[in-house]
Parts: structure tokens; C-alpha cells; sequence
């Protein structure tokens, strides 16, 4: 699955650069020190153990660890709208991890419609992170959250971790697609996705510098960061509106060829619903608020 403009050597490239990493992913000290650590069920040893698998994870795992491979998992249900937007960047995250996650609507959730389900909600607002029956709110938290769940996606430097939440930052500075892509209609559609791209292209031009700085394909360098499912997301509902609108910058088809191309997130991207009648009555294909709804 390529972005369309992509040409054949870039996303080979990509592709060659995912499963090297991939492939060189073998020592399994940092899971099993991270299964150890868990068992003791003591917050402030499991944050360390992650900081120090998450490195060790890049360098050594066959398969990206995580937290929830201990008998303690949590369970997560993700509940959210029938739309691709804020809580796509977490399940990506989840997919990436192999961490178990039910999706469900809210009137799945709490029986009753969201008009009358919204008061019970902590800030009003969907996305919302069950985890173990407990609310989590906010995209950012439960975003974040996902992230700690999957220490191979958390850097261990500190300047790092800021800049992966740098380009976290950066990137949500796009969210102002979401709704065009799954909300607005008619006129209101197109003045809304007019003013969108009127200053998409500077902010375009600042992130692929910063691809091209990190010597990617990722944001951060070669392996996958966790920011890099934001910064994903953003830019594939762009290019839904605008199927031209990444062409200009090779290091931008090249990090979106390698989120593309990575295990487990590539076949979530080929899974998931798919949004059509965008402009006009925009919804999913299947209309589902996620590949894994609850039955």
C-alpha cells in the first residue's frame, strides 16, 4: 500500500528500510526484562524498565515488545465515533505493539445514544480509553498512554522523548483535517478544506525538513517512534482530500511508505474501514468505529 505519486524506488526503499529493521530485531532481554519488572507490579520500576526496553526493544526484539505480553495486560476498549480521526494514531500504536484492544461505539458502550451517554463521559468528548473499566480522555493521554504500553516506540534520552513529542506537537497542529474528512459538507466543505491548504504547504515543507534531518524514514531516525503514528495519520487524511498533496517532498513519501510498510500496522491500514462520499455525506466503508468491534 503506497501513497499515490510515489514512485517505485522510493517506496522499495522504504519498504527495504522497514524490514532491515525489522529483521534485526533478535535479543529478547529487554522483554523479558520487562515481563520480570511487571510482575512486581510497581509502577515506578515498570516506567525505568520501559524506558530502558524501548531502546533495547530497536536493537534486539524479534517482534516489538510490550507492556500487556504479561499475564496483567490490561483491557482496553477504545470507544469513538464511526469516523477515521483522533483515536487512529492509538490503535496504530496498539496494532504495532500486538496489544489486544476492543473498538465500540458509544451506544455499544453505554447503551444509550451519545447525546445521552456525553455527560457521562469526563470532559464531554470521544475518544475514550477504558482501561480495566477506568476512563482515560483526551487523544493526547490515550495516545501517549498506547505508547507507554509498547516501550520499543518510547525513546530512553531524554532530548528524545522531547522530540518525539516535538513532532507529536507538530503534527496535530494538522488535526483541523479530521473533520473535513468526516464531518463537513457542501460549501461548508469547501471553504473549510480551502483554508486547510492555504496553510498546509508551509507546514508540509517544515516537516519534511524534518525527515530529512532525522535520516529516517522515521521521524526520529530509523525505527518507528510512537509520534510517527500522529504524524501518519494527519498527512494520510490530507492526502485523501488532495491525493497529490504529499508529492513534492520524497522524504514524506518515504516515511509514509515505511509506516506503510511496517509489521502488524500494514495489515491494519489494509483492514480498516474506509471513508467515502468525503464533500458530500461523508461515513466508513464498513460504517464500524474500528476493525475490532466488540460482538
Amino acid at each position: 500500500c503506497h501513497p499515490p505519486g510515489a514512485t517505485t524506488a522510493t517506496a522499495t526503499a522504504a519498504l527495504a528500510a522497514a524490514r532491515s529493521w525489522h529483521q534485526s530485531l533478535a535479543n529478547r532481554s529487554a522483554q523479558m526484562l520487562l515481563k520480570s519488572v511487571h510482575r512486581l507490579a510497581r509502577p515506578s520500576l515498570l516506567v525505568a524498565a520501559g524506558t530502558f526496553a524501548g531502546e533495547a526493544a530497536l536493537r534486539g526484539l524479534s517482534q516489538p515488545a510490550s507492556v500487556c505480553e504479561s499475564a496483567a495486560a490490561p483491557q482496553l476498549t477504545m470507544i469513538y465515533f464511526p469516523v477515521r480521526a483522533l483515536a487512529e494514531p492509538a490503535r496504530m500504536i496498539l496494532e504495532f505493539g500486538g496489544v489486544a484492544y476492543e473498538d465500540a461505539s458509544p451506544q455499544q458502550a453505554y447503551g444509550v445514544p451519545w447525546k445521552d451517554a456525553k455527560d457521562k463521559t469526563p470532559f464531554g468528548q470521544l475518544p475514550l480509553l477504558l482501561v480495566d473499566g477506568k476512563e482515560l480522555a483526551q487523544a493526547g493521554a490515550i495516545i501517549r498512554y498506547c505508547a507507554a504500553l509498547v516501550p520499543a516506540l518510547v525513546p530512553a534520552e531524554p532530548l528524545e522523548v522531547a522530540r518525539c513529542d516535538m513532532i507529536f506537537e507538530a503534527a496535530r497542529e494538522l488535526d483541523a483535517v479530521n473533520p473535513i474528512v468526516n464531518v463537513f459538507r457542501g460549501e461548508a466543505f469547501d471553504a473549510k478544506k480551502a483554508a486547510f491548504f492555504d496553510s498546509f504547504p508551509a507546514k508540509l515543507a517544515r516537516l519534511a525538513r524534518q525527515l530529512r534531518e532525522s535520516e529516517g524514514p522515521f521521524s526520529c531516525g530509523a525505527a518507528p517512534r510512537w509520534c510517527d503514528f500522529m504524524l501518519y495519520h494527519n498527512l494520510d487524511n490530507a492526502r485523501l482530500l488532495e491525493p497529490a498533496a504529499l508529492d513534492a517532498y520524497p522524504e514524506v513519501r518515504t516515511f509514509m511508505a515505511a509506516v506503510e510498510a511496517t509489521p502488524r500496522v500494514a495489515e491494519f491500514l489494509q483492514a480498516r474501514p474506509k471513508p467515502v462520499d468525503i464533500g458530500t455525506k461523508p461515513m466508513l466503508e464498513p460504517n464500524v468505529p474500528g476493525i475490532r468491534v466488540k460482538k
